[in-house]
């Protein structure tokens, strides 16, 4: 089965691709830089050469494709939304069958979005593509406090920019990559559905 990974530098695409390394899964990755991609992972990830926001590189690397993991950057609407139109338009030209997104729940839980205001446009966007598709909406990762170890091993605090009041179900990585994977190797699942990947317990921040 080849599945094909977007975005593969990120902290989740990256362990995703990690965990796919086996006889029973093709790689493929997206890349304009094939000297900085990882030298342990070149003889068994295929690489696509090209810039992601290239019509002609989507569909090359969309080719016979099972499935496709997107982890979407936080923007907005105007600063993401090319890209869903061009990923959309490549699926539908393709037939790819499946999708995987990963995106930030943040705008759920904030009634002034902000940096996460796109996230929805997007996801409207691509599921005109065709494909059958899994939006996961990821509470924030835990890994992403870590350059705040010094105020939390100090004064057992951390701070992010939402506000002071909301309840915040923290992630770690892993758990999104496991979320990810199961839906990204099965091929027994039909429709849309937008799903919320959080942790165990809300901190309140």
């Amino acid at each position: 089965m080849n599945i094909l990974v977007i975005t593969p530098d990120g902290d989740i695409g990256r362990r995703v691709i990690a965990e796919l390394l086996s006889p029973e899964f093709m790689v493929r990755v997206i890349t304009d830089d094939s000297a900085g991609f990882p030298e342990r992972w070149r003889e068994q990830v295929e690489l696509v050469a090209g810039p992601t926001n290239d019509l002609e590189t989507l569909l090359r690397a969309l080719a016979d494709v099972g499935s496709v993991l997107w982890c979407m950057s936080a923007g907005t609407a105007q600063e993401i939304e090319p890209f869903a139109h061009l990923l959309s338009r490549a699926i539908r030209e393709v037939g790819t069958p499946r999708l995987v997104t990963v995106s930030s729940a943040g705008y759920q839980f904030i009634r002034s979005a902000g940096i996460t205001s796109g996230q929805p446009t997007v996801e409207g966007i691509l599921d005109t593509s065709g494909a059958v598709i899994r939006h996961l909406r990821c509470s924030p990762l835990l890994e992403r406090t870590l350059p705040q170890h010094q105020s939390i091993l100090q004064g057992e605090t951390f701070s992010l920019p939402i506000p002071a009041d909301i309840l915040a179900p923290l992630v770690v990585a892993e758990d999104v990559v496991d979320v990810a994977l199961r839906w990204l190797v099965r091929r027994d699942w039909e429709g849309i559905q937008k799903l919320t990947v959080s942790g165990p317990r809300p901190v309140l921040l």
